[in-house]
C-alpha cells in the first residue's frame, strides 16, 4: 500500500477521518482510544487532515488531568466528490461532500443497450451540468467515482464484460470520463460501493456483508471499515452462487444462479411469459416490471405473489450461504430494487438468518436496509474518490482548494 506523505498510511488517515464523521467533536486522546493508535501516531494523522483543510481546533474541554483537551471537528465543506451509479436500467448522479452529505443529486441516462462512445459523453454533460447547477465551485471537486457492475479492472479503470454490447468489453471507462470532464476518475463494483455508501449513510458496523439488487442482484464485504475486493475487485459475485445445481444454464457456466432466478430481471422475464404480462401493462422496462408484480403481490394476486416469494426464497437461501462462509454479524440489503419492497426482503432474510445459519447459537445476525436504498452505491463511489485522494503521496503538503 503506497504511504500518505511520509509517515502516515491510509488506513490510519481514513479511520481517524470515519471516527470524526461518526463524532461531532472530539479530541485527540480521544480518537487514540478509540482506534487504538498510539498519540504520535495519531497526531500526525491529524495533522495531515488539517492541513489538506478537512478538519479544524474548534476549543478545548475539560480534563480530569487538569490540561484541556483540544477538541477537533470535520469540516464538510472542505472536500466534494461526484459519485455515479449506471448499469442497463436506472442511473444516478450525487454530488457529495466530506462528511458524506448528499448536496446535488440528478437522474442519468440510462445505459440501456447502447454502446460506450454514445453514454460516455451523456454522463459527462450530466456530470458537468450538475456541477454547473450546484453552488460549488469546480475546483471544489476532487473527482468522480463510477460505480457499475463487473468484471472490472479497478487499478486501470477498465471494464472486463460485453455487457450490454461488445464495445464494453476492454472499454477503459475511467480515463474516458476523465478526458470528457476534466477530472479524476475511479471505478468500483457498485455492491462494493453500496457497502462504503452505507457505512456513511448510516451507522453501518465496521464489518458487514452487502446484498446489493438493482438490474441484477451483486455481493460486498466491508472488513474492519475497509472493502475487501478480492485478486482482481471483482469479489462476492453473489448474483452467481448456484441456488439450483439443476437449473437453468447460466452465461457465467453455472447452473441455476441466484440472479436468474431472484433478480428483478428474473422476475420481470417469468412475468412477461405469464397472463400477469397483459394483466398488468408490463412493458420492457425489468425493473419496473418488477415493482407492478411486487404491488400487484401486495394486493393479493396469487400469481405475482408466486414469483415475488421465489424471488425472496433464493435470494434468503444465498444469503444464508454468504453469512455463513463470512461469519459476519450484520448483513446491509441496497439498491434501488430494495427501494419499494426492501422490508418484505429484509424481513425474510432476517427469518431465515435466525433459523438456519451455523453460528446462531453463538452469534445474532442483524439484517438492515441501507439509509438510503437508491443512491448508496453513488454515493460509496464518492467516498472512493477521497479515499484515493488520502493515499496520494504528498497531498497533505498541498493546498486546499478554493471553495
Amino acid at each position: 500500500m503506497r504511504a500518505f506523505g511520509s509517515d502516515t498510511r491510509l488506513p490510519t488517515v481514513a479511520m481517524v477521518l470515519d471516527l470524526l464523521r461518526e463524532r461531532t467533536q472530539v479530541s485527540r486522546i480521544e480518537l487514540a482510544q478509540a482506534t487504538g493508535l498510539t498519540r504520535a501516531t495519531m497526531t500526525n494523522a491529524v495533522r495531515k487532515l488539517i492541513d489538506l483543510g478537512f478538519v479544524h481546533e474548534v476549543g478545548t474541554a475539560r480534563s480530569q488531568r487538569g490540561t484541556p483537551r483540544r477538541l477537533l471537528e470535520l469540516q464538510p465543506d472542505a472536500c466534494h466528490m461526484v459519485g455515479l451509479q449506471f448499469d442497463r436500467f436506472r442511473g444516478v448522479a450525487v454530488i457529495v461532500d466530506l462528511a458524506g452529505g448528499i448536496v446535488a443529486r440528478r437522474e442519468l441516462p440510462v445505459l440501456g443497450e447502447r454502446g460506450p462512445d454514445e453514454v460516455v459523453p451523456e454522463l459527462a454533460a450530466a456530470v458537468c451540468e450538475m456541477i454547473g447547477a450546484s453552488a460549488l465551485a469546480r475546483e471544489a471537486i476532487r473527482g468522480i467515482g463510477i460505480a457499475t457492475y463487473g468484471p472490472q479492472d479497478r487499478d486501470a479503470g477498465v471494464l472486463l464484460t460485453p455487457q450490454p454490447t461488445p464495445e464494453w468489453q476492454g472499454y477503459p471507462l475511467a480515463s474516458a470520463v476523465a478526458e470528457a470532464t476534466g477530472l479524476p476518475v475511479a471505478i468500483e463494483n457498485d455492491a462494493t460501493a453500496a457497502g462504503i455508501g452505507a457505512q456513511h449513510l448510516g451507522a453501518a458496523p465496521s464489518n458487514f456483508a452487502v446484498v446489493y439488487m438493482s438490474g441484477g442482484i451483486g455481493g460486498g464485504l466491508i472488513i474492519d471499515g475497509h472493502p475487501y475486493r478480492g485478486a482482481t475487485s471483482n469479489g462476492l459475485e453473489l448474483g452467481h452462487i448456484s441456488v439450483d445445481p439443476a437449473g437453468a444454464a447460466c452465461g457465467c457456466g453455472n447452473r441455476g444462479c441466484l440472479d436468474n432466478v431472484a433478480s428483478p430481471v428474473a422476475v420481470a422475464h417469468l412475468a412477461s411469459r405469464t397472463p400477469l404480462a397483459a394483466r398488468l401493462g408490463l412493458g420492457t422496462d425489468p425493473l419496473e416490471a418488477f415493482g407492478l408484480v411486487g404491488r400487484a403481490a401486495a394486493d393479493g394476486d396469487a400469481e405475482a405473489a408466486e414469483l415475488i416469494d421465489a424471488s425472496v426464497l433464493n435470494l434468503t437461501a444465498a444469503a444464508v450461504t454468504l453469512v455463513n462462509l463470512l461469519d459476519v454479524g450484520s448483513v446491509v440489503l441496497a439498491g434501488s430494487a430494495f427501494t419499494e419492497f426492501g422490508d418484505r426482503y429484509r424481513d425474510a432474510v432476517q427469518d431465515a438468518l435466525d433459523r438456519s445459519v451455523f453460528m446462531r447459537h453463538v452469534h445474532s445476525v442483524n439484517v438492515e436496509l441501507a439509509g438510503d436504498l437508491a443512491h448508496a452505491a453513488a454515493v460509496g463511489a464518492a467516498m472512493v474518490v477521497l479515499r484515493n485522494l488520502l493515499e496520494e503521496p504528498g497531498l497533505g503538503d498541498r493546498p486546499a482548494p478554493k471553495r
